[in-house]
């Protein structure tokens, strides 16, 4: 058992030593990172960008599917040659791949001293400062039941303050999923739903906004479900709390991503078309529409559901940009089940697609189901889906030319710092596209009004009119 209790305060932040971080997979893992930069300098150590610089290395892994065990894997080896070519001596693996597959892990990857879940991402640095200091443990699984603190007593986990994100944030307000979908591996890596306390989200939030954040971003498996675990199922937690976050004034947008289609609840409808912090966009992943494979899936609503909840999304809010995820390839989806998930995109025009093939994943309850479709049919699927969304996505960008928009610029374009780059309300940050602005200029990243004169089919350009 680690045992970090004999280490004062000063000893830990007299640490220095220098650390790197990757960070691979969705933004509740990036929020998980976020934690684990505060533990770290709150540890007394350097963070740095070049891993060739770094004393200690740390992946922050997904596992969610196949495809993300495999990156995680790829970003583990590429890290663990800088044990020999640079002055890297220990190397961290932690996040959601350490949880599915734990100990199993430590005769895989002999190059790695380190493994954590994502439940220890506020203690890393306090784990890490021990580490150094001469700790015996060495090629180790860290059990979070095994950890204590400073002074003898259990640690509780209590994320330390988050470092200084920009303009724009993800706050996370629940952990964990309770939907149990038979594809997904959630429930088993992350747990059932916890909700985070109302105060101290409501607390993070403020102190977001008074470093300057002008954007927060609801996250977590379910936002729809937040407080179903504190009680009888009201289904309005979500809409409580968004209406005391609507009241921290610093606060320009609040945006909602992941919201169960089953779980939409008439007062989060209500302030989607009365709000103008609340952002007119809604992530709502409805995965598919044939009945026989969203029953298979585990997803409890309908096709003729689906269309009733948009309708009534586009009533009370007609600007509302929808985001949508689909799952192509599930276990016995035919051709006219695939047929129909094509129509319904086509009739619903949503203004964002993801699409994704099935992966079978062991342990879940879709893993044994018969009818698995070969790779190269779910390439197909996935290409017909993407190309369909193409020309509406191009359309609806055509549309806004012409239009001046409010665009929370948020720096330098990435390719080139002749260029800015923002988002208006109707695009989430990563997911969605961006604002090329080529004309104007922002001494700081904030909002700005902003002309829309290009469209392509997931990005926009235009110049800034006033900032």
């Amino acid at each position: 058992m680690l045992d970090v209790t004999k280490k004062s305060a000063a000893q830990v932040r007299r640490t220095k030593e220098k650390v790197y971080l990757v960070t691979l997979g969705c933004p509740k893992n990036q929020v998980d990172s976020e934690t684990i930069y505060a533990s770290l300098q709150h540890g007394g150590f350097l963070l740095v960008p070049d891993p060739g610089q770094a004393d200690i290395l740390i992946v922050n892994t997904c596992g969610f599917i196949q495809e993300a065990v495999e990156e995680s894997l790829d970003a583990i080896l590429e890290l663990s040659t800088y044990k020999i070519s640079g002055r890297c001596r220990h190397l961290v693996v932690a996040g959601c791949l350490v949880q599915r597959y734990g100990h199993k892990l430590l005769d895989m990857l002999p190059e790695v001293d380190l493994l954590t879940g994502p439940k220890v991402a506020s203690a890393l640095g306090v784990i890490l400062a021990s580490h150094v200091k001469g700790s015996t443990f060495k090629r180790t699984f860290l059990d979070p039941a095994e950890l204590h603190t400073m002074d003898g007593h259990r640690y509780r986990f209590t994320p330390p303050p988050r470092r200084s994100p920009g303009v724009s944030a993800y706050l996370k307000i629940s952990e964990g999923c309770s939907n149990h979908c038979s594809y997904c591996t959630i429930p088993s890596i992350r747990g059932t739903l916890r909700s985070r306390p109302e105060k101290e989200i409501l607390t993070e939030a403020q102190i977001l906004a008074a470093e300057g954040t002008l954007e927060v971003n609801l996250v977590a498996q379910d936002v729809t479900a937040y407080g179903f675990d504190k009680g009888p199922r009201k289904g309005n937690g979500l809409s409580r709390l968004v209406q005391k976050l609507l009241r921290i004034e610093d606060l320009r947008w609040i945006r909602l991503l992941y919201c169960h289609p089953a779980h939409v609840e008439e007062g989060l409808l209500k302030l989607l078309g009365e709000g103008e912090k609340l952002c007119p966009y809604l992530d709502l992943p409805i995965q598919h529409v044939s009945l026989p494979v969203l029953q298979a899936m585990n997803r409890p609503y309908s096709e003729d559901e689906l269309r009733r909840l948009i309708e009534r999304l586009r009533a009370v809010c007609p600007e509302i940009a929808l985001r949508t995820t689909v799952m192509v390839g599930f276990p016995g989806e035919t051709e006219h089940d695939f047929e129909q998930l094509l129509t319904f995109l086509q009739d619903i025009e949503f203004h964002h697609v993801g699409a994704f093939c099935y992966s079978q994943e062991e342990g879940t309850p879709a893993c044994d189901r018969t009818g698995v479709l070969s790779a190269s049919e779910k390439t197909t699927r996935y290409k017909a889906v993407m190309d369909l969304q193409a020309g509406i996505s191009m359309k609806k960008n055509r549309d806004m030319v012409g239009s001046l928009q409010a665009v929370l610029v948020e720096g330098h374009h990435e390719d080139t710092p002749l260029l800015l780059r923002g988002r208006t309300k109707y695009q989430a940050p990563e997911v969605d596209g961006i604002v090329c602005i080529n004309e104007g200029h922002m001494p700081r990243p904030g909002m700005a009004q902003v002309r829309i004169t290009g469209a392509h089919i997931y990005d926009l350009v235009g110049e800034i009119v006033s900032s």
